[in-house]
């Protein structure tokens, strides 16, 4: 996965950010390894919260074990799973929903890709989700 593709991804969906998420052998959990963002997403951030931190570089802090909540269940399944709003799902489904809400985060998608897991979200409510069955 490059910076390319995700860039590919979020201007494809209309998201407001990418996460690729890969496996790391060595912990036996999945790792947020690239993202992308933006330029104006990351001003918009900045602006209301006062951070250089956004949704995306908050999803580095996480481990997740295959199987377990959205990413880990993408992984084990390879069957996408997308959210019209995840600040509502408890933790066992998106366990990071507060981060979610934190940064105005509302709809996001996930699907298996490169032998890993691209997420992508958005700040508004998506009531389609066409980018989950798309070949990027």
């Amino acid at each position: 996965m490059n910076q390319e593709l995700l860039k590919q991804a979020v201007t494809d969906s209309g998201a407001c950010y990418a996460v690729f998420w890969a496996f790391d052998e060595a912990k036996g959990v999945l790792r947020a390894v690239q993202h992308y963002n933006p330029p104006e997403r990351i001003a918009e951030v900045k602006a209301k919260l006062g951070t250089d931190e956004v949704f995306a570089t908050e999803a580095y802090k996480f481990e997740i074990p295959p199987g377990k909540g959205a990413v880990g269940r993408v992984y084990a399944s390879k069957q996408a799973e997308s959210f019209e709003d995840v600040t509502t799902l408890p933790a066992d489904t998106f366990m990071r929903a507060e981060v979610a809400a934190k940064y105005g985060i509302k709809s996001i998608a996930m699907k298996a890709a490169y032998g890993g897991v691209l997420e992508i979200g958005n700040t508004n409510v998506w009531s389609s989700f066409d980018w989950v069955n798309s070949e990027n």
